[in-house]
């Protein structure tokens, strides 16, 4: 139990909650329509600060069941933005046809320095019926929300179930930055539904430092968890 509890602060302290953030915000867009949830507002179903979290069940055609993104603002640990449990269908009852379904989500006051090249992408789905996912992320010198002055990558278009990441960024994120990551999924056929389950995020690659206490963490719980087991074997 003592090594649990060690481990539950190392995992505090390596930044393993999301902070009270409440800058983020989260836009959904499809054809004309477009819809901008800001945290704690209206559209956002998720009480937690630093949590967006949409639903709709005809969005332009587009059947959401969930979209949440999450803000680590102002670290990168585990992640600076990570969407995830992103969940829809294209259905051609509702009218969606060919257009694309777009999801992005921003924040500001980022202050870990990230040296050029050194931000980290990731991006993965699950997808069912003809289409194509995309992720595109950037971070923003100017602090400016939903700002794409620096790409850090695209990861896709997947035209079937897959997981990648990039790496990038042209010059080095000066605090404070901003971050936006974009989802972009598109039902390539008239005649079939579509759906997605999708899940991404913005970090920085791990300093060789934070690898190791990492390691030791996971070391910790595992010999944590075997003295446990031996004890009550020899009870």
């Amino acid at each position: 139990m003592r090594q649990l509890a060690v481990a539950v602060v190392l995992a505090v302290g390596l930044g393993l909650t999301a902070f009270g953030s409440t800058t983020d915000e989260l836009t959904i867009s499809s054809g004309s329509s477009t819809v901008t949830i800001t945290d704690n507002g209206v559209g956002d179903v998720n009480p937690a600060n630093g949590v967006i979290s949409y639903n709709n069940s005809n969005f332009n055609g587009w059947n959401i069941s969930v979209a949440t993104g999450t803000s680590y603002s102002p670290g990168l640990i585990p992640y600076g933005l990570d969407v995830a449990s992103l969940t829809a269908t294209c259905d051609l009852v509702g009218g969606c046809t060919t257009q694309s379904l777009i999801v992005t989500y921003s924040d500001i006051n980022f202050n870990t320095p990230v040296p050029i090249g050194d931000f980290l992408q990731t991006f993965s789905t699950t997808d069912s019926g003809p289409g194509t996912a995309t992720e595109n992320a950037w971070f923003d010198n100017t602090n400016t929300l939903f700002g794409t002055q620096n790409s850090i990558g695209t990861v896709g278009p997947f035209g079937t179930s897959n997981i990648g990441f990039t790496s990038g960024g042209t010059v080095a994120a000066v605090p404070n930055y901003s971050l936006t990551l974009q989802q972009v999924f598109t039902d390539t056929s008239a005649t079939s539904a579509v759906s997605f389950s999708a899940d991404g995020n913005i970090t920085a690659v791990p300093e060789p430092a934070a690898v190791v206490l990492f390691g030791s963490l996971l070391a910790l719980c595992a010999t944590g968890l075997r003295r446990r087991r031996l004890a009550q074997h020899n009870r």
